[in-house]
């Protein structure tokens, strides 16, 4: 006879919908929630602008995790660009009737109406307009299914027209200044018309490298009839300048205006060119452009980018005849600049859902249940990553920082003034534009492959469910962060791309003036200012500085050569140490705890100063603060089998 006293209770078995169920993690406000943004905002800003910017971007940072702006995301992911009829109508003519999703739209509205590019050009906030930009942007990067792309063009057009505005030379004549100004206005403004803009320079003999640019531009003024001649959507009349070519990787082809290079009789030239034209019958049509094909790519697919060929386009020169290269650097330094912002922005929201699912996710064993973020090896993971994030996020929005600085004439400034003004602004306004030259590459060629390599460890933290696509949740789809980030690493020059243009720079005739804007810069940042009473942050800073003057020493005696084969290592080396410095400062402040940690990991790490290596005991006590909070230092040091 059984005993029925000691039986165990029968088992019931799971099914679609019985048994245990993971709960759905939710998504903080990342504006409130993220500590190193937190920081950034209170080291680099004003306490005034910090205060006045709050409820706005606190109310951001709710709506960019909504379920409508996620219904949004998945619609333009299930709904990809496309040639209505493969580019023919019913009859066989060509079309060239670009489809894009509703959702697609609205992001793209939404970006318009936040300000996502006009903030930097309303200039409320004088030289930190640009990181009240960029904070903002950083927020979204991870809810807008590539409206950042052209976002990005669209910034970086109105910087290159502004400056043809406003320069003092008489360069532009009257009727193309006009063209300008309404173009500028159109790229500027918070309305559902705004415009966004192409940047064409790839062609298939080469990426980064257009030298062998074969798209062509005549000069060809129309003389007659005004009547019967075609204009630009916004009323304005079409260029002087004929192209014709081929374009073999134009991102954003549902823009209003883009921004392209063609070679004329005096070399390789810029040039502005809207997309449509209005026909004397009043038919709107693509001005000389023809879609020949859109691309499959790996991510990015709700970003329409094709293959163009171009035949009678109408266009203006942007500056002078063969300095094509000058000006489209203008856009450039701009568009790397958010290609970095998103990256740590795709990061940070990676880092948000591996450590909402650490809350949620149950692991069974022996009879006890705990979550993840129970588990020291799970957590010295994103305490890695976290980390990372946390260095690259200071050195890009420093950068930020600068560009910010270097937007404004040195008079006009503001009286506001943050505790990066004391330390971390250049003493003298000429070497800003030198610094910026060399970081725009090196920040965009770093955070790259941190985002790229971040979201795959992001992604693994999640298992199975990270690797799925989760449309249906799409506040956990790391998979489709992980895919656009790849992107990031090729989109504006290539990592090897980038090292070369570092390395060019600092040999160049502008390079010993360069390194000499650096060694002021560090010396005063670490050194230059009144010392706290009885603040160690437990790090060698002369050792920083003399680790730096190695830097400066290999760039002035090894060949150009050499340093172009090491510009890799030599990029990084740069950014660790312009790193190193930024944390020491951000410490200094307030002698913050986890900020101190963070360095110290971060000197031993890349052997800056004399920092040494902690036992894993005091490591594990350390990891649930960095990657939580202070609040969380019991977490991480249980025993454990995963």
């Amino acid at each position: 006879m059984v005993n029925s006293s000691t039986t165990k209770p029968s088992r019931v078995p799971s099914s679609s919908s019985h048994g245990t169920f993971t709960p759905n993690p939710s998504l903080n406000n990342q504006y409130r929630e993220d500590r190193s943004l937190r920081r950034i905002l209170t080291l680099f800003l004003p306490e005034t602008i910090v205060e006045s910017t709050t409820q706005d971007l606190s109310r951001f940072g709710d709506e960019v995790v909504s379920k409508k702006v996620f219904d949004w995301v998945s619609d333009a992911e299930r709904n990809t660009p496309y040639l209505r009829g493969s580019g023919r109508d019913s009859f066989g003519r060509k079309t060239d009737e670009l489809a894009t999703s509703e959702g697609w739209r609205n992001l793209q509205d939404m970006g318009f109406k936040e300000g996502i590019v006009a903030i930097a050009y309303e200039n409320e906030y004088a030289e930190y307009s640009r990181l009240v930009q960029f904070i903002k942007y950083h927020i979204w990067s991870g809810s807008n299914a590539n409206v950042t792309c052209p976002s990005a063009m669209q910034d970086g057009a109105a910087s290159l027209l502004k400056r043809h505005l406003t320069r003092d030379d008489s360069s532009v004549d009257t009727n193309t200044f006009e063209v300008y100004k309404s173009a500028y206005a159109h790229l500027t403004m918070r309305k559902s018309d705004a415009w966004t803009s192409g940047q064409w320079m790839t062609e298939r003999v080469g990426g980064s490298d257009v030298s062998g640019t074969e798209t062509l531009a005549t000069y060809s003024p129309f003389s007659g009839d005004r009547s019967l001649e075609a204009i630009s959507t916004d009323g304005s009349p079409l260029g002087p300048w004929i192209i014709d070519g081929f374009k073999w990787f134009s991102s954003a082809t549902d823009s209003q205006m883009t921004v392209l290079l063609a070679q004329t009789p005096k070399g390789l030239s810029a040039f502005f060119a809207p997309m449509r034209r209005i026909m004397p019958s009043g038919n709107s049509e693509l001005n000389g452009i023809s879609i020949q094909r859109l691309k499959n790519k790996m991510g990015t697919k709700p970003l329409p980018t094709a293959e163009l060929v171009l035949k009678g386009m109408r266009a203006y020169l942007l500056g002078k005849e063969g300095t094509g290269i000058q000006e489209i650097s203008t856009m450039l330094n701009i568009t790397r600049v958010h290609n970095s912002v998103t990256a740590v922005g795709l990061l940070g929201r990676g880092l948000a859902i591996a450590k909402a699912f650490a809350g949620v996710r149950q692991l069974v064993g022996k009879g006890n249940r705990r979550v993840l973020k129970d588990v020291g090896l799970h957590v010295r993971t994103l305490a890695k990553l976290t980390s990372e994030y946390h260095a690259d996020m200071m050195i890009t929005f420093f950068t930020v920082y600068l560009l910010g600085i270097s937007e404004q004439k040195p008079q006009v400034g503001t009286s506001k003034s943050s505790f990066a003004s004391e330390r971390l602004r250049p003493q003298n306004y000429e070497d800003v534009a030198l610094l910026l030259r060399i970081l725009t590459p090196t920040i965009k060629s770093r955070t790259a492959k941190t985002s790229i390599t971040g979201l795959q460890e992001c992604m693994e933290a999640l298992g199975g469910v990270g690797y799925l696509e989760n449309e249906e949740s799409q506040h956990v789809n790391i998979s489709r962060l992980y895919r656009d980030a790849n992107v990031l690493a090729i989109w504006e020059g290539t990592t090897n791309i980038l090292g070369t243009d570092f390395i060019k720079v600092l040999k160049s005739r502008h390079g010993p003036r360069t390194l000499i804007a650096l060694q002021n810069w560090a010396d005063h940042a670490l050194f230059g200012y009144t010392q706290q009473e009885n603040l160690d942050v437990s790090i060698d800073k002369k050792g920083i500085l003399s680790r730096l003057r190695t830097f400066k020493s290999d760039i002035e005696a090894k060949s150009l050569e050499e340093l172009i084969f090491r510009s890799r290592d030599v990029m990084r080396d740069f950014s660790n140490i312009v790193i190193a410095i930024l944390m020491v400062v951000d410490v200094e402040r307030d002698d913050d705890t986890i900020g101190r940690e963070l360095l110290r990991r971060f000197a031993s790490q890349n052997e800056l100063g004399s920092s040494s290596i902690s036992d894993w005991s005091t490591e594990a006590q350390w990891n649930p603060k960095i990657v939580f909070g202070e609040g969380r230092a019991e977490l991480g040091t249980t025993k454990s089998r995963l």
